[in-house]
């Protein structure tokens, strides 16, 4: 679909051979998986014997668990909307997960032998599992909450044998996530205050809460990872620099201290086992590796150097570190609606993605993913044509054109936090629009391209909607609510629609109007804006169904009545035509989503392509003749790297 549905508020190719470009001096690397392996958010059991994983398939997860090896694979009845990885009991038994197979997303318990899923959680909105209580028993979880004049997100604990739910830190109304320490005894969590993360600390009942860091810019470790295995110090990460870096904190006294200093980002920090290292990935080269710090400070040494990307790593038995890795492939391509001919717009060697077609329809603008967390912007004739880069270096993302063609609008931390800037698309340095140390993001046009619309977690619980002179000038808050994300427009209308965290802690589709007042759309389920059709009388919203799937829904703009259900895929549409509409499709083998048109009238469904490739994030020129779309695909690969024999020699 051309615009990504994201739930709000939650913290979403060809893959080298064994050996293949890696630095002989490096640790030996044993790949689990094949080379054509797509495996989400891989988590091996506590004694490394067995792994569960998510496997994307045309717009859900499937869970999966097999031996450790990969043998005897088998699919488990459960499927999920987002690919948070699984969370083992302590002894191995029990996994806990966040499950679409009764709702949004459902907090479930799954015997890891196998059996029957048992749904823990029946919240309004969300909710997924943190971390489990030493006992086994207890389990910490975030979910949405009902909240006066709007939601919000709470840390919870539920108990499997006695049932019911409480609040994991009852006196602290902020959101907040927590996770116990190695004995149960006290617990760590992470109070959000707007643009400001403070970590604080209490006993095992969430009272007597003590404030441990006062910058605003900290966010511990995830799941059971931020406490040391002494159950003495916390990890956890701090953009007070500008960019992540790795610190270690002791809960009872003492200075934190600092374990790296690039200047790029380090992030997922992972005590060893026997709390003498702590593993992290950092984009400090040209793509995202793993490394390894002695956790009292000192050397940081690479575990991976090639040509993929690493992420979500595991420390397992005997030093090793499991982790996922991969590249992705994605190219930008045009489809002549009228002879069904295909050009590819950008090289095989660059990896593009999220085209948008200026509103002339003559060129196209799109991200260029380098690798090391590093994303350009370039444009390219729809013609046909050389490109040309127009923004270099830093994560530069949600790029967007002005009405009349002549800037864009992007989000970008080139400034060292994520803000808001603007560029000529005749060249020129970027502008930079906002200029605060929390996260700005959305951003979108107003009518006449003379401001921009974005959203800001400052002075607020989780997201406003702001605005800001596009010529520079200080930002306006328009709303209020303090739980507003997914801005969408339409080229012409002077209002956005955005999804809210309503008041029963469900997500609610409004109209934002320009003096910030927020009119009802849909509230009968849980939905997000998707698409606006380009004359701006019909709204596309999708819903989050039963079985992990999407349901899309064409509703006026008004929100008055039940609307269409077009199908259970994203759906944008054609120009300005009321009788087709683009529809992203399931193939027959079930695996990635092609492209059609749809006749609204009577459902009919003419198919466009038919490739191995998940494609989407589709523009039409405005004689709707021409779709500019995404070709991509993703591998993920388990693989385990040994650095014993690395980590002897420091020090040495």
């Amino acid at each position: 679909m051309k615009h990504a549905v994201i739930l709000a508020g939650i913290g979403l190719l060809a893959a080298c051979s064994p050996g293949k470009e890696r630095n002989p001096a490096l640790p030996p690397v044993t790949m689990i998986s094949s080379d054509s392996a797509n495996q989400q958010s891989a988590r091996f059991s506590p004694d490394g014997t067995r792994l569960f994983w998510w496997q994307p398939t045309a717009g859900k997860n499937q869970l999966w668990t097999a031996g450790a090896d990969l043998s005897n694979p088998t699919i488990v009845a459960v499927t999920s909307l987002n690919s948070t990885p699984v969370l083992w009991s302590p002894d191995g038994s029990q996994i806990a997960l966040s499950s679409s197979d009764s709702g949004l997303l459902q907090v479930g318990l799954i015997p890891a032998a196998g059996g029957a899923p048992r749904q823990l959680t029946r919240v309004a909105g969300v909710a997924i599992p943190v971390a489990w209580n030493p006992d086994g028993d207890r389990l910490t979880y975030i979910a949405t909450a009902a909240g006066k004049g709007g939601g919000t997100f709470r840390s919870f604990v539920t108990s499997l044998s006695r049932g019911g739910a409480s609040l994991l830190i009852p006196d602290e109304q902020r959101p907040n996530v927590g996770q116990w320490s190695p004995d149960g005894s006290r617990i760590a969590y992470v109070v959000i205050d707007g643009a400001k993360n403070t970590i604080w600390a209490a006993d095992s009942t969430g009272q007597h809460a003590r404030q441990l860091t006062t910058d605003g810019f900290e966010q511990v470790a995830e799941g059971a990872s931020a406490w040391s295995p002494d159950g003495k110090e916390l990890l956890y990460e701090s953009r007070r620099t500008g960019t992540s870096d790795i610190w270690v904190l002791p809960v009872d006294s003492g200075a934190p201290r600092q374990l790296t200093r690039d200047i790029r980002n380090d992030w997922a920090p992972r005590w060893s086992p026997d709390g003498k290292w702590v593993a992290f990935v950092s984009d400090r080269g040209k793509q995202t590796d793993v490394w390894v710090v002695p956790a009292v400070g000192g050397e940081e040494i690479r575990v991976t150097d090639d040509v993929d990307g690493e992420d979500l790593m595991q420390w397992l038995s005997g030093s090793r570190l499991a982790y996922l890795t991969g590249r992705g492939q994605s190219g930008i391509w045009a489809l002549s609606l009228t002879d069904s001919t295909e050009r590819r717009l950008t090289p095989d060697s660059l990896h593009a993605g999220a085209p948008e077609l200026s509103p002339d329809g003559k060129q196209v603008a799109f991200s260029v993913v380098r690798g090391g967390g590093v994303n350009d912007i370039a444009i390219v004739p729809l013609a046909g044509g050389p490109m040309r880069t127009l923004v270099q270096g830093g994560d530069n993302t949600d790029l967007h054109w002005s009405p009349d063609g002549s800037r864009l609008v992007f989000t970008s931390d080139r400034g060292g936090s994520q803000d808001i800037w603007v560029v000529d698309v005749a060249g020129g340095e970027p502008r930079q629009l906002t200029n605060w140390p929390g996260s700005e993001s959305n951003p979108r046009w107003n009518v006449d391209g003379s401001a921009v619309w974005f959203v800001s977690d400052r002075d607020t619980r989780l997201g406003d909607v702001w605005q800001v002179p596009a010529a520079a000038g200080e930002p306006v808050r328009v709303t209020h609510l303090g739980t507003v994300s997914n801005l969408t427009t339409a080229r012409g209308r002077p209002e956005l629609f955005a999804s809210v965290l309503g008041a029963t802690g469900q997500f609610e589709v409004v109209q934002v109007k320009p003096d910030g007042a927020l009119v009802p759309i849909w509230q009968r389920s849980n939905a997000f804006p998707n698409d606006i059709l380009p004359n701006g009388d019909s709204l596309v919203i999708a819903e989050g169904g039963k079985g992990g799937n999407w349901q899309f829904r064409i509703l006026p703009v008004t929100g008055r009545g039940e609307g269409q259900i077009v199908n259970d895929s994203g759906t944008v549409f054609s120009g300005n035509s009321n009788d087709w509409s683009l529809v992203v499709y399931q193939v027959p083998n079930g695996a990635v989503h092609n492209l059609g048109l749809r006749n609204r009238k009577d459902g009919t469904i003419r198919r466009l392509t038919s490739s191995s490739f998940d494609e989407g994030w589709v523009s039409f020129t405005p004689d709707n003749q021409t779709m500019v779309f995404q070709r991509s695909r993703s591998v993920r690969r388990i693989a385990v790297a040994d650095p014993s024999k690395l980590l002897a020699g420091v020090g040495k």
